[in-house]
């Protein structure tokens, strides 16, 4: 099987996994949280593989952008549980990686995405400024709306670090501009690593 073929079955696979998570979600929850960025990204990430999957004979660049901004909006996720929220709830393994949909939306899923757009897909984007701007679009359009919201006192979090009234507001800034230059950064590996792999 060619490369191209595998991430057509990896994005089948990753479709089926991310409609089993929400599924068990709500099973679970009684509703899909949409306050939490998890969540976002791996419908986002489900969008993606759709719209990958439906155009694969011919990719427009809007689809590839998402293919992008998606994969990375998963290594954040994948990241930030890790190396954030992990220690925050006191090394709780169960909670993080087990409980409910945590294993696949936490873990699989994004490994999926991972693999899949680093070594599998056909995305020709150039690793410029601009396409690594755009790959940031979900997840500043996210930290300004749980911004917002917790500004307005419409809700409260969901993460420790949205807490805007819960802590200084420096570190509301701290937070957000670390977590958007983080991003960045990343997403100037994540486009250099999918470079490297082309064919």
């Amino acid at each position: 099987m060619d490369k191209y073929n595998v991430g057509i079955v990896l994005n089948v696979l990753l479709v089926i996994l991310e409609v089993i998570a929400l599924i068990q979600c709500y099973h679970d929850f009684g509703s899909i949280d949409f306050r939490y960025y998890t969540i976002d990204s791996n419908i986002f990430a489900l969008i993606a593989a759709v719209l990958y999957l439906y155009t694969r004979k011919n990719i427009p660049k809007v689809v590839k952008l998402a293919k992008y901004s998606s994969a990375l909006s998963l290594l954040i996720t994948f990241l930030v549980v890790i190396f954030v929220l992990y220690p925050m709830y006191n090394f709780n393994f169960q909670l993080m990686f087990l409980d409910g949909p945590n294993f696949l939306m936490h873990i699989v899923c994004p490994l999926i995405v991972l693999i899949s757009f680093i070594f599998f897909e056909e995305i020709d984007l150039e690793n410029s400024l601009r396409n690594n701007v755009r790959s940031l679009y979900f997840t500043i359009v996210y930290a300004i709306v749980l911004i917002s919201l917790n500004i307005l006192r419409v809700l409260v979090g969901p993460y420790p670090f949205l807490k805007v009234y819960e802590q200084p507001v420096f570190m509301t800034v701290l937070w957000l501009v670390g977590i958007l230059v983080f991003a960045f950064i990343l997403s100037r590996i994540l486009m250099k690593l999918n470079e490297l792999t082309r064919y």
